[in-house]
This record gives C-alpha cells, structure tokens and sequence, in this order.
C-alpha cells in the first residue's frame, strides 16, 4: 500500500487521477505502476519478470521499470513510503 509520495506530480496522479504536463502514454503507465504498488503486500509483489528490477539501497529501494524510469521508496511495516520517481531520458 502507497502511504506516502514525495513527487509532487505522481502525487497528484495517484490522488486525483491527474497531473499537467504528461503525456498520455506516460500517465497511463505511471497509473498502472502506481496501482500495482498500492496493491503490493510485500516486495516481492512490486516487481514483473523481464520488465522490471528492484534494487536494495541502504534503508530503501529502487524499482527500475524498463523504459519508464526509476522508482524510489522505503517499504515499512507493508507500506511504500516517501515514493518518488524519475523518467528515464532517452
């Protein structure tokens, strides 16, 4: 479960189902991503074979999604927290 973002837009998408500046193709992934995350149980459920990575960091984690870009959060007690989110430039 997504308990807290920290990128102002992703935010904005996951709370309202909107965000400026994004292309719809963009936003529709960035909403797929952010469902599968909401959903998620435990690590193991956020990350898809051959499309995605998760990386350990200290006390927090990166989710590398293959041509999307980077997810970082800590996971607490089943929780994401401190969500954040950079597209990858190509």
């Amino acid at each position: 479960m997504i308990a807290s973002i920290k990128h102002s837009e992703l935010k904005n998408l996951f709370d309202k189902g909107t965000s400026r500046g994004l292309s719809a193709t963009l936003k529709k992934s960035l909403l797929l991503w952010l469902s599968i995350m909401h959903a998620a149980k435990d690590l193991g459920d956020v990350t898809i074979s051959k499309v995605s990575t998760l990386e350990e960091d200290g006390e927090s984690y990166r989710l590398y999604v293959q041509g999307l870009g980077t997810f970082s959060f800590q996971f607490v007690d089943g929780e994401i927290r401190r969500l954040n989110y950079r597209q990858d430039l190509k």
